[in-house]
């Protein structure tokens, strides 16, 4: 958001000051020797130690090697905000691998949520304004300390509790402002930050980004990628006048499958690597050829919203972020102020506030409907002189590369860095970046003050650059073993069988679909090994191709054995999810081996 709210708040940057230490309540679970589940009974407003008291639940999972003390303990939140996971208990040995022999891990669910004195309410259906005022009212003036700034207070409460002395805060998306929270109040129990898919904060320690345009993000992902790729740059010079035109088109011409509001998500998706052919889609699309962009949008479809979210989300999102719009106003004024800044700013832009959401469909909006009264800055203060490692995803429409240099610019020992082509929240991943950025990890925990070698990239495929409608208009392979209609049978063989895995790509969030049309006919079938099944499937009008393709995840190789009509039976070998502009082909066309190499499309 680039709306400074100028009131700054006095009271919110002395809280830290007025919080009481937190006294040591010792817990059976500081001795356990498995993962142990406790619960800790703190103030519901740390400012006034007599007022009601509260349960908070927590996580404790002890390190491997008990005869030796630990390196440290790692504060562990993985955003949302939201309630813990049973299944967190193996989250130590999946993060850590074997520096979980040393380092002790503790997850503290956030107030409000789950085990720890959840909010509630009834009726609460986000879609209707009356609906969010409504459940504030139940939830009373309670609910203001529902928030950043006293759920760090409850972090450090429990901390004492099972008597650890440092810890060493590791925050992703929602958890990276509670580790600034928890870094501006207990400098002297920090030894150091990893935070992931960070989350700004403003001078006056609200979270700001809270009303950007997400589109325009997008659009700049995709123009950033596409630049990468001679085939799409060649085609897609300006990617944000074609989709200019696209919004055009779909004004004066509207299709039914293809309604505007769900082309939007297609480019808040940018890091998604589906989205390599985005672009491309659209190109098509205003060519006369739909299918691509109809299936893309099938394909990109964003889930349902939850139009009853735990009342908690109210109290953090609200009372942590800064809104352009009065919090001591009316709902209605609340309102009007934060129309006059979308249009002010074209938010939406390229989009009409019409195609993007209805009255109450982002949080920004739901939260002018929500009271704040009260002055909750997450941080305040200043910032401890502790290593800090920010990192964040290229292509990252929800946080982005800025608020990771941001914040590590507000800590003397602080250092950004970006993840080429990555998205939000990748720390988690089970697939190659997750898994890099997990080995930077392990690798700060173990000595934070050590230079810590980046190279994590997500960069593993190239944006198309169109979709040929018949087999002439394929990229063809060059290689003195194939010419004529044995080229272009490769070709059409090999495009296919591209398309039908590119869902699979590992480095992808989204789950592929187990089976969907062809892009022109036929059908894809996806069986959880990662065999991948053509049944007379068209890529291209005048090519069928059946068969099946299987990749190996040990050796980073795609097979296929697949018969092509018109053409023959033919079987390729290739190494797909690559950053590459030309693929190495090997393979056999009617039992005559071949080597090729295949640009890009």
């Amino acid at each position: 958001m680039n709306l400074v709210w100028k009131t700054l708040l006095a009271a919110g940057a002395t809280l830290a000051a007025l919080l009481p230490a937190p006294a040591a309540q010792a817990h059976s679970c500081a001795g356990a020797t498995a993962p142990c589940d406790g619960e800790l009974l703190v103030p519901l407003d740390w400012s006034n130690p007599e007022s009601e008291k509260i349960s908070v639940a927590y996580l404790w999972i002890p390190r491997g090697d008990r005869s030796r003390p630990p390196l440290t303990t790692a504060i562990a939140n993985g955003g949302g905000p939201g309630p813990l996971d049973p299944s967190y208990a193996g989250l130590g040995k999946a993060l850590l691998g074997p520096l979980s022999e040393r380092v002790d891990v503790l997850m503290v669910e956030p107030r409000g949520f789950g085990e720890s004195s959840p909010l509630s309410c009834d009726g609460l259906d986000v879609t209707r304004p009356s609906t969010i005022e409504a459940c504030a009212r139940q939830i009373g003036d309670r609910g203001r300390f529902f928030t950043s700034d006293q759920a760090a207070a409850d972090v450090d409460a429990v901390r004492a509790a099972l008597g650890v002395r440092d810890v060493t805060f590791v925050g992703v998306s929602y958890g990276t402002l509670l580790g600034q929270a928890y870094a501006t109040r207990f400098p002297e129990h920090l030894r150091a930050m990893f935070l992931e898919s960070v989350i700004g904060t403003g001078d006056d320690g609200y979270v700001e980004q809270g009303f950007r345009n997400q589109r325009k993000l997008g659009l700049a992902a995709l123009r950033a990628a596409c630049r990468r790729s001679p085939a799409c740059a060649r085609r897609n010079p300006d990617p944000a006048a074609l989709w200019d035109r696209l919004l055009k088109r779909l004004r004066a011409e509207p299709d039914p499958k293809l309604p505007i509001r769900r082309t939007g998500h297609l480019l808040t998706a940018a890091a998604v690597p589906d989205a390599r052919s985005t672009l491309a889609a659209a190109n098509a699309y205003l060519k006369g050829d739909p299918a691509p962009l109809h299936r893309l949008v099938g394909r990109a479809a964003p889930p349902p919203p939850d139009r009853s979210p735990a009342p908690a989300l109210f109290t953090y999102y609200c009372g942590d972020a800064r809104f352009p719009f009065d919090r001591d106003a009316p709902a209605a004024e609340r309102v009007r102020q934060l129309d006059a800044h979308a249009q002010r700013h074209h938010v939406y832009a390229p989009y009409r506030p019409s195609e993007v959401a209805g009255p109450v469909a982002d949080w920004t909006r739901q939260c002018a409907y929500w009271p704040t009264p009260r002055q909750s800055p997450p941080a305040t203060g200043s910032r401890p002189k502790v290593p800090v490692l920010a990192i964040s995803g290229q292509f990252d429409s929800d946080t982005s590369p800025l608020d990771a240099a941001s914040v590590a610019a507000l800590y003397s020992k602080g250092r950004a860095y970006t993840v080429p082509f990555a998205g939000h929240g990748q720390l988690f991943g089970f697939n190659p970046v997750g898994g890099c950025l997990q080995g930077v990890l392990r690798s700060f925990v173990a000595d934070p003050a050590k230079p810590v070698r980046l190279g994590c990239s997500a960069e593993n495929y190239r944006l198309l650059g169109g979709f040929p409608v018949r087999a002439r208009g394929l990229a063809m392979p060059y290689g003195d073993e194939l010419n004529g209609e044995r080229r272009r049978t490769v070709a059409a063989a090999f495009a296919t069988a591209a398309d039908a895995i590119a869902p699979l790509n590992p480095n992808s969030l989204a789950p592929p679909p187990q089976t969907e049309p062809g892009l022109r006919g036929g059908s894809i079938q996806r069986a959880e090994d990662g065999t991948v099944t053509l049944r007379q499937v068209r890529y291209v009008q005048d090519v069928q191709v059946s068969g099946t393709v299987r990749l190996d995840p040990e050796t980073g190789t795609a097979t296929a054995a697949l018969t092509t009509v018109p053409g023959g039976r033919l079987s390729l070998s290739w190494r797909p999810f690559r950053a590459e502009d030309q693929t190495e082909l090997r393979g056999e066309l009617d039992a005559r081996p071949f080597t090729v190499r295949i640009p890009a499309q």
